[in-house]
């Protein structure tokens, strides 16, 4: 494994980690005290961390430091893609729902 594998592996964690959790880039770069541009070069694997920014990253998300070098995941890479359409489907079924209730009253 080269170093560029290792931080895209980490950043693509980090990225899953941040959406799982509701966040934009922007939220958790104010949380983690970093800039939206670290966010993204982190992400991206354009930047690592220092150990304490690995420590504070563990904390915002719960977890502990070894889940950001897992290189497999049981998760889709377009995770995003994913929850955006799962959401939507939430949507649509809660719209249906509620039409079918107010057509009953």
């Amino acid at each position: 494994m080269t170093v560029q594998e290792f931080h895209n592996i980490f950043g693509k964690n980090i990225k899953k980690y941040r959406i799982l959790s509701g966040l934009s880039q922007e939220k958790l770069a104010e949380m983690m005290d970093l800039s939206t541009n670290t966010i993204c070069e982190i992400e991206t694997g354009k930047k690592f961390v220092r150990a304490e920014t690995l420590i504070r990253f563990s904390t915002v998300f719960n977890t502990y430091v070894y889940e950001f070098f897992k290189p497999e995941s049981i998760l889709p890479d377009n995770l995003e893609i994913f929850l955006n359409t799962y959401d939507e489907k939430i949507k649509k079924s809660m719209d249906e729902i509620k039409k079918d209730l107010l057509d009953r009253i």
